[in-house]
């Protein structure tokens, strides 16, 4: 039996014999002696510690946990000691030195001159195996959070490499022409690991020190040392790795390089360090060699540019922690608010589905339809959804927490068995949602007919009853005429889906209620959505009308089944403005209109998918080929400028002394010349909310409360009327619609200069007198105009169209690119170019004309 002794070099402890204690001891008494006279002797003292170390660590293992005597010899024999390299005169010297740090019983053992052997009698120690690997993240040899060095740890190679692997993998989109999504990849990867690994704080050196490292030498180095470092690995001069390194800055990639070798690669700061860099092995001669070599190299300052960046981001260090920890706690913060309200939401939904929430207080989620598909399912389906979305919800809120905590609030395992339990509610889910589309694989159609016989006026009139349902169950109509003599019907086709054919036709035939009435006998109401019969299941039901109306009869419309009807039921594609003023008959399957004015029935069309231009070109008529390009101008789209029709809801806003006026949305404007300010909003009560009007400078500015709207485009789900702006001013020099805005403007009959900037899919009706009117269009604009003006100026792009042969221009410039398409009336001058398919067309006579057309595109007189 031995006595143990335990020891702490360089943070590592160790468990020694008593006797193997006292020759090592007496071993780093001569150590520290000699070169208590060296610069920085403290800092090569730990470096041969540290290598000792080394040493131990590397002939331990789990059958060997006790350093003997013979390890401490054998460290010995490796390392060298001082009286193998000393003169005679530093022998005496550290002779004196070691006596009296055996007096002061700072050194063990008893002192026999410089010259005394060691000896053992113990029995020789077997070289430990490796120990098995474990991935961890090395926290002793970290640089942001210990995993590229905890995976060099594990590969057993060097902490360098794997950081310029990473930082490479990193700026690969900049290097060169790497897969694009590599970067993204690294970095999720960085975070997996870095929230899995373990934490290792006592992990050794990943090399057992005697090859050679790649350190940065900012002893020798001109700025980061890496040149220098660079020659130092590979043996070759530094002069050839600096100019390898200018070269690189001239093709692109040298700077980048130069950087990432600079953050990646460590500074050489001790002995051992600079040792290793040349791969000398850590023996005390070389380590008092190079110490040496090290007193007599150093003149100060050799890189003043490297040490500039590196004392700039010592200063930055504390402003980039103050932003790093602010990053984390907004994170954290966005984190846990995202998680925490998910989760609540999928409880509260979850406690609407199966009754726990009563009736009155359960939320609206979502369509009826795809809520009565949702409760169809049963309880375990509706657990397993639960559970698929919530476990993702909670783990976010966790996260976010533990961000802000710097801690983990849960272990390990019960993260896995979390990450289980969601693997089993996604299988769940889906055998839910097969078993659910086993209910929609086949298809059927009902027809339904009603005859309304009480319907005898001559002339009848066609309303809609506007129902408060979800946009699926928006009902489709369209006519069908019917032999004079014959009676009004309603054809009601209803389609739904189901397991088979037969359940499919009886689930239309039984789960769709759709209501139709008559007032007197001369009014027929339709609704404009359909409803569901109480306990009715969703199987995608649709609903389509066709009216058949008799011939003999004439009708009236209310503006609502105007817009239901939609302008394809009306001969030429187009309603007319005020349609409740006019009666209609049917020509063919569509409504004529019998009353309505030239300009109101004129052939245009409507179409915003139908640009109107058709271009066919057959290059065997000759060199150039033969272009027929035929338009039809529908002009701007007109709408009903009643306050009445657009809902119940007022508002008047107090903005003055404005002259421009930029509208973005998807709103009605009309725009009247007064002798004073007055702006007015007419609509429902949402949309009057949702409402801003405000004036910033000279110009009043009209917007939706997100500011979005008109980016995104109107509501998908908001009412067909729209919501009616009016405004009278005393003059207007500029006006911008954006979105889908329509536009009504008049009564400016002595305006001076009048610029028009459209964008979008606007329509803009302008009539009036001007000095000059400049036009600008983006997009699929539509601008009709009346009135004249002394220039006009045109400039469109993106299959915009301008109809002006109602405006008398004295001179104009017409700029027209990608299907564009213009009609104008110009008496003097003419300047016209066309690209990409444009057409401009022009009459008037002009005495001079200056047309340019490139390719297929056309500028010619409507005379022609």
């Amino acid at each position: 039996m031995k006595k143990n002794i335990s020891i702490n070099l360089q943070g590592i402890i160790f468990h020694i014999e008593e006797d193997g204690y006292e020759v090592l001891s007496r071993y780093l008494a001569e150590v520290k002696a000699h070169f208590s006279g060296y610069r920085g002797h403290d800092e090569i003292v730990s470096d041969i510690e540290g290598r000792i170390a080394e040493i131990f660590a590397a002939r331990l293992s789990d059958m060997k946990q006790v350093v003997s005597l013979e390890d401490v010899q054998a460290v010995v024999a490796k390392m060298g000691r001082v009286s193998d390299f000393q003169s005679a005169d530093d022998a005496e010297d550290d002779d004196e030195l070691l006596a009296d740090a055996v007096a002061s019983g700072t050194a063990q053992g008893t002192y026999a001159g410089s010259g005394r052997a060691y000896s053992s009698t113990g029995t020789g120690a077997a070289t430990a195996p490796d120990e098995p690997r474990q991935l961890f993240r090395d926290m002793s040899h970290r640089k942001i959070a210990g995993v590229c060095a905890g995976l060099a740890q594990y590969f057993r190679i060097s902490a360098v490499w794997v950081r310029l692997i990473a930082l490479a993998s990193l700026l690969s989109p900049v290097i060169g022409d790497f897969i694009g999504f590599l970067p993204g990849v690294v970095i999720l990867s960085y975070v997996v690991l870095w929230i899995v690994l373990p934490k290792r704080y006592d992990s050794p050196e990943p090399t057992d020190g005697t090859e050679k490292q790649l350190f940065r030498d900012t002893d020798t180095g001109k700025i980061g040392g890496v040149s220098a470092g660079l020659a130092a690995y590979l043996g070759t001069d530094v002069s050839l790795v600096r100019i390898l390194f200018l070269v690189g800055l001239f093709v692109g990639f040298g700077l980048i390089l130069y950087i990432i070798l600079w953050i990646a690669v460590p500074e050489a700061k001790t002995v051992a360090d600079r040792m290793r860099m040349r791969g000398d092995a850590l023996t005390l001669s070389g380590i008092a060699s190079n110490a040496r070599d090290y007193d007599d190299t150093t003149t100060g300052n050799r890189r003043p540019v490297g040490t500039f960046f590196e004392d700039l981001a010592k200063a930055l260090n504390p402003l980039l922690s103050f932003v790093g920890t602010a990053i984390r706690i907004f994170a954290g913060v966005m984190l846990a608010v995202i998680g925490f309200s998910l989760l609540v939401g999928f409880t509260i939904t979850l406690g609407a589905v199966l009754g726990l929430i009563p009736e009155s207080q359960n939320p609206t989620i979502g369509n009826p339809g795809f809520l009565k598909m949702l409760e169809e399912q049963p309880t375990w389906a509706w657990m397993a959804g639960y559970a698929a979305t919530a476990i993702p919800s909670l783990a976010l809120l966790l996260i976010g927490v533990g961000l802000l905590l710097r801690r983990a609030l849960i272990s390990r395992m019960v993260g896995w068995s979390m990450f289980g339990l969601w693997l089993l509610s996604i299988i769940g889910v889906t055998v839910a949602v097969a078993r659910q589309s086993r209910e929609f694989q086949y298809s059927a159609d009902v027809e339904q007919t009603a005859r309304y016989a009480g319907l005898t006026a001559p002339v009848l009139r066609l309303e809609t009853r506007r129902v408060e349902r979800d946009w699926d169950q928006h009902v489709d109509v369209q006519l069908a005429a019917a032999d004079s003599g014959q009676v009004v019907e309603v054809l009601q086709l209803i389609s739904a889906k189901g397991a088979s054919e037969a359940e499919a036709s009886r689930t239309a035939a039984t789960s769709v209620a759709y209501t139709v009435r008559t007032r007197g006998d001369s009014t027929l109401i339709l609704d404009d959505h359909f409803s569901y019969q109480p306990n009715a299941r969703f199987r995608d039901q649709d609903v389509e009308l066709t009216l058949r109306l008799p011939r003999d009869r004439t009708f009236r419309l209310s503006e609502a089944t105007a817009n239901w009807l939609g302008d394809d039921n009306f001969v030429n594609g187009h309603q007319p403005e005020d349609v409740e003023q006019y009666r209609f008959r049917l020509s063919g399957n569509k409504l004529e209109c019998l009353e309505c004015p030239p300009e109101e029935d004129r052939d245009i069309d409507e179409d915003s998918d139908n640009e109107g231009v058709n271009i066919d070109i057959d290059s065997e008529e000759g060199e150039d080929g033969d272009v027929n390009i035929h338009l039809d101008y529908g002009g701007a789209a007109s709408f009903n400028t009643n306050e009445d029709y657009y809902g119940s809801a007022r508002r008047t806003y107090s903005e003055s002394d404005f002259h421009d006026v930029s509208v973005v949305g998807n709103y009605r404007v009309v725009i009247r010349q007064g002798n004073n300010y007055s702006v007015r909003a007419a609509g429902s009560e949402a949309e009057v909310r949702d409402l801003r009007v405000e004036r910033e400078g000279d110009e009043l500015v009209v917007h939706h409360r997100s500011g979005r709207r008109a980016f995104f485009g109107s509501n998908w789900r908001s009412s067909d009327r729209k919501l009616l702006v009016t405004i009278e001013m005393p003059d207007l020099n500029k006006l911008n619609l954006a979105g889908a805005v329509r536009g009504d403007v008049r009564g400016f009959e002595d305006n001076g200069r009048l610029e028009v900037v459209q964008a979008g899919a606007s329509d803009l009706r302008l009539k009036g007198n001007f000095d000059n009117l400049d036009i600008q269009l983006a997009g699929k604009c539509r601008t009709t105009l009346e009135g004249q003006a002394e220039r006009l100026n045109i400039d469109g792009a993106g299959a915009c169209e301008v109809s002006a042969a109602n405006f008398t221009a004295r001179n104009a410039d017409v700029d027209v690119a990608g299907v564009s398409k213009a009609r104008i009336n110009v008496t003097e001058t003419l300047n016209a170019d066309a690209v990409g398919a444009s057409v401009v067309e022009y009459s008037g006579n002009p005495k001079n004309v200056d047309k340019d057309a490139v390719g297929a595109s056309s500028i010619r007189s409507m005379r022609d």
